[in-house]
This record gives structure tokens, sequence and C-alpha cells, in this order.
């Protein structure tokens, strides 16, 4: 093969390596724009939000458990 085939094909083949990683960016994005994502921010909130659920959870199971305590004493 001849250095200007060569070249002429390695040109075609840049080109159609961009072609290519257009497409894949464009198809990446909109999967991307798909999935169900949130921002770190968010992620920590929620994060946030559940640790004071839980300890209030923990709270309420605990008085029940003293009311359950009591119950049952007032009963004997």
């Amino acid at each position: 093969m001849s250095s200007d085939k060569l070249e002429q094909l390695l040109k075609e083949l840049r080109e159609q390596g961009a072609v290519i990683t257009d497409d894949l960016r464009d198809a990446l994005t909109v999967a991307m724009g798909r999935l169900p994502l949130v921002s770190q921010r968010e992620f920590d909130t929620q994060v946030a939000i559940l640790k004071r659920t839980r300890e209030k959870v923990a709270a309420l199971e605990a008085r029940i458990a003293e009311l359950e305590q009591a119950l049952s004493h007032n009963r004997d």
C-alpha cells in the first residue's frame, strides 16, 4: 500500500472514530437522563432524614415496651 493510501485510510478511520464517539456520547447522555439519579446533596439529606426516623422509631419502640411493662404490672 502506498503512503498516500495509508494516510487516507487513517484519515477515514479517525473521522469514523469521531462519529462513533459522538454517537456513543449522545447515547450515554440519553441513557443517563433516564436513570433515577439524585445529587449527593439530596442523598445526604435523605440519609439524615432516615437516621432521624430510625431514632424516633427506636424511641417509640422503647416507650411502647415501657407502657406494656407497666400495663402488665398493673394487671398483676
